[in-house]
């Protein structure tokens, strides 16, 4: 019978977080410029306020927000 193979991380004997965030975060960064930018054309036209849809967008900035700041810190590469 074989035996299961160690993990990389069980070679070394400590746990460093080295998981690069980057793509993610700048993909956060980006749809949360998009979705800001689109409540300031929403409230630019003038129009009569959709307050669902003024939430539904608040609600997507605020996760977007949240799961951005719960991310560990990374390397820039």
């Amino acid at each position: 019978m074989a035996q299961a193979r160690p993990h990389a991380r069980d070679n070394f004997g400590i746990s460093i977080n080295i998981t690069h965030t980057g793509r993610l975060r700048r993909q956060l960064i980006s749809e949360i410029t998009g979705l800001e930018r689109q409540v300031h054309e929403l409230k630019l036209q003038g129009k009569a306020v959709d307050f669902s849809l003024m939430a539904s967008y608040k609600e997507l900035i605020t996760s977007r927000k949240k799961m951005l700041k719960q991310l560990p810190s990374s390397w820039c590469w």
